[in-house]
């Protein structure tokens, strides 16, 4: 959903008297057909226009040009602050990415603040309101960032912090949490994030049996192989260099038990595999029984 078409349903549902969630879908229904028929009465915003200018960076045919129309986009209206990440991810040189995400971070935390945005109903539902999002995509890059410069400790913090303004976590920063526990060796706030999300699969399970395999407890670490292996029966097929790639996976994509999600692991955790260099041989000799 984009801004606009986000703007056009607020627009209209603020026209309706809808009592209950049966009416309301009845309302956002009527509000689809109206909408494709082109029925719908609109004035763009300065942000919607800010977002069309983004756009347009995304379809420039040249990095200079991209840039140009993100800090455009940005100037225009500041509340855009999609546009200072669309320029983060062009930018080579880390100390002004660092630059622009912090200045970028601080002006947009500021600005939800005055807007009521942070009030006590909102925290840990971040994500469920349009506006907050670009926020929560900054967080999560800024953890990203910390990562690659080795700010392990930081970028921890910075992940707690999203669970707490969004505790759905559409993200995924429980997973990238998950890693940094591992890698700090931190098992008590390891244990409570796996309670509270307690899901079978490589992101959350392989930080686990790391934990377990760093302290020498073998039982532990074993117990975690053997439900890695049974989620993801390619996990030791990729050790063993018997894995096929699913080409029906298209790029930067995954499916969970899939290969896909095998070597989505090994190109996204390298900071927390480089702690590791010898556990392939570890994970051989004792998943000996798995094919």
């Amino acid at each position: 959903m984009d801004n606009k078409f986000n703007n056009m349903i607020k627009e209209f549902l603020a026209n309706t008297d809808a009592k209950d969630e049966k009416e309301l879908n009845k309302r956002l229904q009527e509000f689809i057909e109206k909408y494709n028929a082109g029925q719908i009465k609109y004035k763009n915003t300065i942000l919607d226009d800010a977002y069309e200018l983004l756009k347009k960076a995304e379809n420039a045919k040249s990095k200079t040009q991209a840039i140009k129309y993100a800090k455009q986009a940005y100037d225009m209206c500041p509340a855009c602050f999609d546009a200072v990440l669309f320029q983060l991810h062009l930018e080579s040189n880390p100390l002004k990415r660092w630059k622009l995400l912090e200045e970028g971070l601080t002006f947009e935390k500021n600005r939800l603040e005055k807007e009521k945005y942070f009030d006590k109903d909102n925290i840990g539902h971040f994500y469920t309101i349009f506006e907050t999002r670009p926020y929560i995509r900054g967080l999560f890059t800024k953890a990203d960032c910390l990562i690659l410069d080795g700010k392990i400790k930081q970028a921890r913090d910075v992940c707690k912090e999203i669970l707490k303004l969004n505790e759905s976590d559409n993200t995924g920063a429980r997973y990238l949490l998950m890693a940094i526990y591992a890698f700090l060796e931190e098992e008590n706030d390891m244990l409570k994030l796996y309670k509270k999300y307690p899901e079978e699969n490589l992101e959350m399970l392989f930080p686990l049996f790391i934990l377990y395999y760093k302290q020498g407890n073998d039982k532990k670490a074993k117990e975690y192989l053997d439900k890695i292996n049974k989620s993801n029966p390619y996990f030791i097929k990729f050790f063993k260099g018997k894995m096929e790639v699913n080409k029906a996976v298209p790029e930067k994509y995954y499916s969970i038990g899939d290969s896909s999600e095998v070597i989505m692991y090994f190109n996204q955790y390298d900071f927390l595999l480089d702690t590791i260099p010898t556990i392939d041989y570890y994970i051989l000799e004792n998943s000996k029984n798995k094919k």
